[in-house]
């Protein structure tokens, strides 16, 4: 019954609109006292999995690493979608978000904890990465 409920909620599920081709992003919001703290924060590309873009976050917390990663249907449709957790494919999750279109991930729309419900102050943006005196991370050299 609750696979059932799962699949229903995610056919009626809006807000598929991924964050873009954006190599740096921005976690904010988010309730939950526990996994607000995990997530919240900047996240780099690093790379791809199951054919679409995968992020890091640019600090550990307790050192974990946190990456936000899309699984596709290899595992049944209640595996599909886009995860929070310490590592690709792993056991541990923070959030989910069922959506199969978004070739990035979804701006809104995230479930917190990834069986709760939808937490609407969860939103992904484009991040500001600061430039520090020739020192910065993620850009060409001049």
């Amino acid at each position: 019954q609750t696979q059932q409920h799962q699949q229903h909620a995610q056919q009626q599920h809006g807000g598929d609109e991924g964050i873009g081709n954006e190599r740096n992003i921005m976690v904010s919001g988010c309730t939950h006292g526990t996994v607000g703290g995990i997530v919240r924060g900047t996240f780099s590309l690093s790379g791809e999995n199951h054919g679409k873009a995968s992020y890091k976050k640019d600090q550990q917390v307790n050192g974990l690493d946190v990456m936000i990663y899309f699984w596709d249907e290899r595992d049944g449709p209640s595996f599909c979608g886009w995860w929070f957790g310490p590592k690709i494919g792993g056991d541990q999750v923070w959030a989910y978000h069922p959506s199969r279109q978004a070739s990035t991930p979804p701006k809104t729309g995230w479930k917190v904890p990834y069986d709760g419900p939808v937490d609407t102050t969860f939103v992904i943006s484009r991040a500001q990465v600061a430039q520090q005196g020739g020192q910065q991370q993620y850009g060409q050299q001049q």
